[in-house]
Formats: C-alpha cells, sequence, structure tokens
C-alpha cells in the first residue's frame, strides 16, 4: 500500500494526478502511519478552503480570484508568432536581395567580357589594317611608292 501511496504522491508533487487519484491519495494518507508532513499540508489546504468559505460578502476582505491565464499567455503567443513570421520574411527579403545583387553581379561580368571580346576583333582588324602601313614604311621616298622616277625618264 505504501508503494501505491508513493506513486501517487510523485504524481501529485509532478501535476500529473487525477481528481480521483488525488482521493485515494488523501484516503490512504489518512490510513497510513507517518507522512506527517504530506497530512500537514492536506490538512492545511483543508483549513484554508474552509476559511475560504465562511468569509462574508462585506468582511472587507474580498476573495482574490485568481485571473485566468489563457488571454494573457494566448495574446503573448500571438505576438511571438507575429515577430517569427516578420523576421522570417525579413530573412526571405534579404536573402532574395543578396541573390539579385549576385545575378547582377554576374552579368556585369559577362558583359564586359563580351566588350573585352569586341574590344579585341577590333584591335585585330586595326592591326591587319596597320600592317599595309608597316610595309609602306620601308618606302625611301614617295616617289618609290609612285614609281615617279621612271615616269621623269620617260
Amino acid at each position: 500500500m505504501n508503494d501505491r501511496l508513493d506513486q501517487l504522491l510523485e504524481n501529485y508533487w509532478q501535476g500529473a494526478s487525477s481528481p480521483a487519484e488525488e482521493e485515494e491519495m488523501k484516503a490512504l494518507l489518512a490510513q497510513e502511519p507517518g507522512y506527517e508532513q504530506e497530512k500537514a499540508f492536506f490538512l492545511g489546504l483543508q483549513e484554508i478552503k474552509r476559511m475560504k468559505s465562511e468569509l462574508p460578502e462585506n468582511s472587507g476582505f474580498r476573495k482574490i480570484s485568481r485571473p485566468t491565464d489563457g488571454g494573457f499567455v494566448r495574446g503573448w503567443m500571438k505576438l511571438a508568432a507575429t515577430l517569427i513570421l516578420l523576421a522570417g520574411v525579413g530573412v526571405s527579403v534579404r536573402q532574395y536581395q543578396v541573390w539579385q545583387e549576385k545575378e547582377a553581379q554576374e552579368r556585369a561580368y559577362f558583359e564586359v567580357m563580351e566588350a573585352f571580346g569586341l574590344i579585341q576583333q577590333n584591335l585585330q582588324k586595326g592591326e591587319e589594317q596597320l600592317q599595309v602601313m608597316q610595309d609602306l614604311k620601308y618606302l625611301h621616298a614617295p616617289h618609290q611608292l609612285f614609281n615617279l622616277n621612271d615616269l621623269k625618264n620617260d
């Protein structure tokens, strides 16, 4: 019987006991020797309930009613959920901005590389045209270019 009482007391202190188990525990406590602290505790609870019920309505003492924590907790939960949602949206927006910046940098890089390719092509064309000018610099005079000496002799 002590094992059952010990189990019921443990459930009670953990807040896992049902009202039926609490009644069984109180009945076992009344029958069992020992457990003086627990008996005093439950007797004290009974005395407080008795005194509370005997208070007259206009005694100057008012009964303290415990406010329900449901609304308070629910409000905090809504606030916490809203903050978490806003934080998630903020992180998502920031990641999207970083992704867009990275995409813009990649596009700019490819456009610059394309421009360098065009510059290189035009530079090669210009070098080919300058090759003709390089061939002309080895001529000694314009008369060699146009064979003016041959024309004077004729």
